[in-house]
């Protein structure tokens, strides 16, 4: 079970403005203690089943595969799509908004993770706390020996994009990382692009703050005062409606119009005049910028793709579907990868060979998923997406020359991994290929 969110908090969606739910988890990484592993900069984004049927981002499924995630060393970020449990709006008919509202969570977590590095600067140098109250909670746990922290990763961090079911579909429809970004390089002041930027600017600063000084603490064992570790932070939503997590809600250290009043602030120090030191202002002539200028190193992530019961080829079928409560995804790809244990080797018929274009160009949204690590884990006894029309679908992206598409099929695994023991099955899965990943070995 995932612990109590680090942050949460509203984003504008890229797609109309309409605000989205959101929650960050900080890994051990983060955690005040000196013993803690060293921060690398891992993020992972995992979205929900489909809204109009009870999806969100307290589905059981959701919260295993992110829990995992937490503890392999991921900064874990979920959210609500439109119209689901809290966020605005309503669900679409072509799904074109959702993957907007995907895109807007991509743009906030990479910004964030790239301003979140609180133990770069010496313990001395580190701002302590001041009119900040801190909520602690147990540092989330990690799998990972504990090491002395040191500046640099060892290996280029991973964006690893993820979904189950509905979430699952969105995210292989999802164009290539890079363009995703494209719009928040130079946003306009005032647009949904510029605002998640200096929201996840400014959330990033706030944590550094809070996280260097904990630090300090815990070095200058002034930490003792409570025996609890990490920091939870509410921004924006609706707090009386929310019904999710209330035995783990967190705490807000800054009611939402002080954090706009943080974004507003940085906002004036982006349209700045800029001009030489010591030029006097009445001299400077330049205009007022009209766009945040780019991000000087912005970190590049390798990306990664986790496709857990994803829907294939039933889009069209969603509104007339009855799922079981909870509401927990559809299935979409097929072929043993994995830890194996009670995964079903089905290899494809003559048949699925014979229907396997061969020389054909694949579309970027399917071009992504090979190209990059991608595991995508079902159940042969998926009612709403038949087997075979997984294992034809995953054998033709397999056997695309170079591939990284590798499949896992889970024996006698339904829709909602509730049967017997396969949801751990599942997690064991999960925790092998994100653990391959992490290490480079994928």
């Amino acid at each position: 079970m995932l612990p109590e969110p680090t942050l949460t908090f509203t984003l504008p969606s890229l797609h109309d403005g309409l605000a989205l739910n959101c929650r960050v988890y900080h890994p051990h990484s983060l955690s005040p203690s000196p013993h803690a592993p060293p921060w690398q900069k891992h993020v992972a984004i995992v979205a929900h089943p489909y809204a109009p049927l009870g999806g969100c981002y307290d589905d059981p499924v959701v919260d295993m595969v992110a829990a995992t995630l937490l503890r392999l060393g991921f900064l874990v970020g979920t959210f609500n799509f439109r119209g689901a449990h809290g966020s605005a709006g309503r669900t679409s008919w072509t799904a074109k908004a959702e993957k907007a509202d995907y895109m807007s969570m991509i743009g906030f977590m990479s910004y964030y993770v790239h301003f979140l590095d609180p133990f770069r600067q010496p313990p001395a140098e580190a701002p302590r706390v001041s009119e900040v109250q801190i909520r602690t909670t147990p540092a989330s746990p990690t799998l990972s020996s504990p090491s002395v922290p040191s500046p640099s990763a060892a290996t280029t961090p991973v964006l690893l994009l993820g979904g189950y079911s509905y979430g699952a579909m969105i995210t292989s429809q999802l164009p290539p990382v890079e363009p995703i970004l494209a719009p928040f390089e130079t946003p306009k002041f005032g647009c949904p692009a510029a605002e998640i930027r200096l929201r996840a600017e400014h959330l990033a600063d706030m944590q550094n703050t809070v996280l260097a000084s904990a630090r300090i603490a815990a070095l200058d064992h002034l930490g003792e005062r409570s025996p609890r570790k990490s920091l939870g932070l509410r921004i924006g939503g609706d707090e009386e409606n929310r019904k999710s997590h209330d035995s783990r809600r967190s705490f807000s250290l800054d009611p939402e119009d002080k954090i706009c009043k943080g974004v507003a602030e940085l906002m004036a120090k982006a349209k700045m005049k800029r001009k030489q030191p010591g030029t006097p202002e009445d001299k400077v002539h330049e205009p007022a910028l009209e766009s945040l200028l780019p991000v000087a190193g912005r970190i590049k992530h390798q990306p990664a793709y986790l496709l857990i019961s994803p829907l294939q080829g039933v889009i069209t079928n969603l509104a007339t579907m009855s799922f079981p409560v909870p509401f927990s995804g559809v299935s979409r790809r097929a072929s043993t990868w994995g830890p194996g244990r009670s995964a079903k080797t089905n290899p494809p018929q003559d048949d699925a060979k014979r229907n396997t274009p061969v020389g054909v160009p694949l579309p970027d949204a399917e071009d992504k998923l090979v190209s990059n690590p991608t595991l995508a884990i079902y159940g042969d006894s998926d009612v709403f997406v038949a087997a075979r029309k997984l294992r034809d679908w995953s054998f033709r992206l397999q056997h695309v020359p170079d591939s990284k598409f590798r499949a896992h099929e889970v024996s006698s695994a339904g829709h909602f991994w509730v049967q017997g023991n396969v949801a751990p099955i599942m997690r064991d899965a999960v925790k092998t290929f994100a653990g391959g990943v992490l290490h480079g070995e994928l």
